[in-house]
């Protein structure tokens, strides 16, 4: 009976002095808040250019260079912090490109790098019906922000067997079935008028007017709306959810559209001259959308504010007469 007393007081202290000696264990990692590694001394790059949803959700830059600076990038819509320039990819706007700088404390550009979140995205566009009587008029989706890219989704008969309406789907646009348990979650934008094609994303725009997505043939002059779809594409996603916003505007006439909305326009492509430049631009040397259609030149902001201007959503606008 001492003796098995005496065992279980050495079990006990042998227990004890473990669980002093070894203190407590790692803080688990918050893989919503994982921690910066520390980039190497040289350019700025994160390794690669181009990243997907539904694989790694982070990115921190690989490199960069020496001086104690911050992270900055145009246009808006790209989750960045500001301080290690790890990038969010869940939570940034897709089918987008994107420029990040490294800025000096003294605020001195010392580098800067431009990387693409995959999806789709679509042209402004002014559409005119009066103009194409005998042709529909179609918004065609930008796949990586690369006009003229081809999205990954085949032809129409994906399997070989000849049947030509039996496409396997290795895109789908305007997405209802979110969590992909085979039942429809959502009606889709198609069901609200704007028509997309569920195969290729193209937007049907004439056919979407004459279908009545402001309601009438004869819709009111200004109106408004905005639409979000979803979509998968069979790429490095692996058919990951996606999303975009759509905003579409109606006017009679193109005198009627409003100043403010063309300088929109004119401030996206000004956005889109200083992502896609190697140099600061200069004032005046690319191209302005004028109210009757002419372009003009305007000054431009520093490149850093263009950080807080969105590209989004794309903006269509449909004028009937």
């Amino acid at each position: 009976m001492c003796f098995r007393n005496l065992l279980a007081v050495i079990i006990l202290s042998i227990s004890l002095l473990a669980s002093c000696t070894s203190g407590p264990g790692p803080a688990p990692q918050d893989p919503n808040n994982p921690p910066a590694p520390t980039p190497t001394v040289g350019r700025l790059s994160y390794g690669d250019t181009l990243f997907f949803l539904g694989t790694n959700a982070f990115r921190f830059p690989v490199s960069k260079p020496s001086p104690s600076g911050y992270f900055k990038a145009i246009p808006f819509g790209l989750s960045i912090d500001t301080l290690t320039g790890r990038i969010n990819i869940a939570q940034s706007e897709t089918g987008i490109r994107y420029k990040i700088y490294y800025v000096s404390q003294a605020g001195e550009k010392l580098d800067s790098v431009k990387i693409v979140i995959s999806g789709i995205d679509y042209r402004d566009t002014i559409v005119q019906l009066a103009a194409t009587p005998s042709a529909y008029d179609t918004s065609f989706p930008i796949y990586n922000a690369r006009p003229g890219l081809i999205l990954p989704c085949g032809d129409d008969d994906e399997d070989g067997d000849g049947d030509l309406d039996d496409d396997d789907n290795r895109c789908v646009f305007d997405e209802t079935d979110l969590d992909n348990d085979g039942d429809d979650d959502i009606d889709g934008v198609n069901q609200e008028k704007l028509l997309v094609d569920i195969k290729k994303g193209f937007i049907d725009v004439e056919a979407s007017f004459q279908a009545g997505i402001f309601g009438s043939s004869n819709p009111a002059n200004g109106l408004m709306r905005d639409f979000t779809f979803y979509y998968r594409i069979d790429d490095a996603s692996n058919r990951a959810l996606n999303k975009i916003s759509v905003r579409v505007y109606h006017y009679r006439r193109r005198a009627d559209i409003p100043q403010a909305l063309f300088d929109t326009l004119n401030l996206r492509n000004d956005i889109a001259a200083a992502v896609n430049s190697r140099v600061y631009p200069i004032s005046g040397q690319h191209p302005q959308v004028d109210t009757d259609g002419s372009y003009q030149s305007s000054s431009i902001f520093s490149r850093l504010e263009y950080a807080s201007r969105p590209k989004r959503p794309p903006i269509i606008i449909i004028v009937s007469q």
